[in-house]
């Protein structure tokens, strides 16, 4: 199907779904997490769903027959006030198919964001950024967005050219990914308190897509760490899409994008290396559709019962069912006196008993639990 009139109500509707593989499930309003840790919601859109991309999962690449349609700059400008004045939203997530060059979708976007911070919009901005964007452009962004990113999609450049076929990895992506860096860092320099949050370098990997096993998308989250201050990966499921290349691969289950979430928390917040997390994958290379934190546990429980009243921080961390917040607030409050008030100050008490003791006294033996 090709471009035809639709109306703004069915246009919305279109390029909403047509970010299936951007971040953010098929609505209209998708939530994000900021740099403070607040759950906000955003309102979602591609810009157009047309697109040169050949890229052999994506419902919206080149020659696909699929409804075509576009918002232009001022549209999606007043859908962003109307939304927030409603207090509907918080902010919005922008996207967008590539039409003519990077260069010419990016200027697009940013009309959008011109025009919303030019009448005074204080709501929180994430772009995603196109392969390929010119450096100068970026950094244009980077003055507009509290949130930018180009996404990764897959591990490595020889899956890159599999599913990606008419972009470059290591030029549209990676360097991308680099200056991505350079102009957060730069930003939050330049931004002083109350101003705006500036976000960090994210991006996205499109799980199952190119056949890669969890192991290496776990160690190239830790490389862009110290590569590229990566501190916030999205991933997504593949899901086959009618009529794409890609069609009749099996599709990749939620489970396995809900276990990355997790162990990208524990790479982010925990310290831990993508090595550490190597004795809980299989024999392939695949996590278990297990809670990553207590597989750790049971593999190093020589280090466990954990005192809570003289445990360091480090130790306390791993425990299941006690996270950095709740460590800080255990170290606080010390001498704990009892489990109730472990509980009061917010420990999982189902997952932590059988991995602490409190006044010497251990709730149970671990091996019961193993």
């Amino acid at each position: 199907m090709g471009e035809k009139c639709f109306s703004l109500s069915e246009r919305i509707k279109i390029l909403s779904a047509g970010t299936k593989y951007d971040s953010c499930n098929q609505t209209v309003v998708c939530h994000t997490f900021t740099p403070d840790g607040r759950c906000i919601q955003l309102y979602k859109t591609l810009m157009t769903n047309r697109c040169l991309g050949e890229c052999l999962y994506c419902p919206n690449r080149c020659g696909r027959e699929v409804a075509r349609t576009s918002l232009a700059p001022d549209e999606i400008a007043r859908i962003t006030w109307d939304l927030y004045r409603r207090n509907a939203i918080e902010g919005l997530f922008l996207s967008s198919g590539i039409v003519g060059d990077p260069e010419k979708t990016t200027q697009k976007q940013l009309e959008v964001l011109k025009l919303l911070r030019g009448q005074g919009f204080k709501g929180y901005i994430h772009v995603r950024l196109m392969p390929g964007i010119p450096r100068d452009m970026l950094r244009e962004v980077s003055l507009y967005a509290n949130k930018f990113g180009v996404n990764a999609e897959t591990t490595c450049e020889s899956r890159y050219d599999e599913i990606c076929p008419n972009f470059d990895y290591r030029n549209d992506i990676l360097d991308r990914l680099k200056w991505t860096h350079e102009f957060v860092l730069k930003r939050r320099k330049e931004v002083h308190y109350g101003e705006g949050i500036v976000g960090a370098n994210d991006t996205q990997f499109v799980v199952g897509a190119s056949g890669e096993p969890d192991k290496e998308i776990i160690h190239t989250i830790d490389r862009f760490k110290a590569d590229y201050g990566l501190r916030r990966p999205y991933f997504m499921s593949f899901d086959p899409v009618p009529g794409t290349p890609l069609s009749s691969n099996r599709p990749s289950p939620v489970w396995r994008e809900a276990r990355l979430y997790q162990v990208s928390y524990l790479l982010k917040d925990y310290g831990l290396r993508a090595k550490d997390l190597d004795i809980i994958l299989d024999d392939k290379g695949f996590l278990p559709d297990e809670d990553p934190k207590l597989l750790l546990a049971h593999h190093n429980r020589d280090i466990f019962p954990v005192d809570v009243n003289e445990a360091p921080y480090e130790d306390l961390i791993k425990v299941p069912g006690i996270g950095p917040a709740t460590a800080h607030r255990i170290i606080a409050s010390r001498p704990i006196e009892g489990y109730a008030e472990l509980a009061s100050i917010g420990v999982v008490l189902k997952r932590a008993r059988p991995f602490i003791k409190v006044k010497s006294r251990l709730q149970t033996r671990l091996e019961a639990f193993a």
